[in-house]
């Protein structure tokens, strides 16, 4: 009976990714970062606007690794306007989050997380919007962290990995500028 009970919940913390952060991350998370978890959850698209240093890619960074855990066939792909951006602040904070985890994820790469069963994750940071294609999947996720500064064809593509399966996009950023490609998206 204890082992019913065990996995149970185990299955109840890979559905949540709030309880997976609180319980497996052992992170104590506040609303904000929350609301975003859930939304990454339950949304397809997802736009953060938030100031410097309001954890924003430390939350996805957790979202990262609750996508990873919750789907055997899941993809994440991560980018950002610099190579920089992703390898040292998205990708840092991954590496943080996967060593304060219980649920035991193997060492990262600076870039790259693959599990065991065939789930990855990547970073990837390019000007050239063919570098985006052939990602897809039954369940992909697709993070764009300092997304104003990610130009319009790249947006293009990351449109069309959203053709099949379980797609998720979401774009982070400081919306500093009047317009843009992020801007609207946060408005659409």
């Amino acid at each position: 009976m204890k082992n019913k009970a065990a996995v149970k919940l185990a299955a109840e913390h890979f559905r949540d990714p709030v309880k997976f952060a609180r319980n497996i991350l052992r992170h104590d998370t506040w609303p904000m970062q929350e609301a975003i978890l859930r939304a990454i959850r339950d949304y397809p698209r997802v736009a953060v606007k938030g100031c410097h240093g309001s954890s924003k890619t430390f939350t996805i960074a957790e979202s990262v690794l609750w996508w990873l855990a919750r789907w055997p066939d899941a993809m994440v792909v991560t980018t950002g306007p610099s190579w920089t951006q992703v390898r040292e602040i998205v990708w840092g904070e991954i590496r943080k989050a996967v060593a304060r985890s219980i649920f035991r994820f193997p060492t990262p790469t600076q870039t790259e997380l693959r599990l065991a069963n065939g789930a990855r994750a990547i970073g990837l940071s390019t000007d050239e919007a063919v570098r985006f294609q052939g990602f897809h999947g039954n369940h992909l996720l697709v993070i764009v962290d300092e997304a104003p500064g990610l130009r319009g064809e790249i947006w293009d593509a990351i449109e069309g990995a959203r053709a099949g399966g379980e797609v998720h996009v979401v774009a982070l950023g400081n919306p500093t500028t009047a317009g843009g490609v992020f801007l609207r998206r946060v408005y659409e």
